[in-house]
């Protein structure tokens, strides 16, 4: 399954950029989040970390490796859960003077959710993006409130 979404935010790449790549600042505008570095790298790429999401009372644990990193540009992200394989890549853009966020994810579904996603899958996807663009939302408000 692709996942892609794009956001203008009234603000510089290097604001945008730093509330994507520092773990501390994600957690403010990614709800139900909680992350810790396991193994940090001076480039970034290699930096192993773990993710617990809380929604609705359940938990999922998520391994994560940053896989590609350009300072101020983009970043990408190879995620395992028991769930999924999701590979996801955020960019940043300078765009006069607004900031093009894009989001690009693929996500695998692992057994017994490959099946449920045959059945209901443009539910899952709607629900996925939905939730993006909510957090995009919250992330938009709070680099523009950096600004303003």
């Amino acid at each position: 399954m692709v996942i892609k979404s794009a956001i203008e935010i009234l603000s510089g790449p290097e604001e945008v950029f730093s509330w994507i790549e520092n773990p501390n600042k994600a957690k403010i505008w990614q709800k139900g989040v909680q992350s810790e570095i396991l193994k940090e790298t001076p480039e970034k790429i290699g930096t192993a970390f773990t993710e617990i999401l809380e929604d609705n009372g359940k938990t999922l644990v998520i391994y994560g490796v940053i896989k590609d990193y350009t300072p101020n540009q983009s970043i990408s992200f190879q995620l395992e859960s028991k769930m999924h394989s999701v590979f996801v890549n955020y960019s940043v853009e300078k765009k006069m003077a607004k900031t093009i966020l894009s989001i690009d994810s693929i996500i695998k579904w692992k057994f017994p959710t490959n099946l449920i996603f045959l059945f209901i899958g443009y539910k899952i996807k709607k629900s996925i993006l939905a939730q993006t663009n909510s957090e995009l939302n919250e992330l938009k408000i709070l680099c523009e409130n950096r600004n303003g």
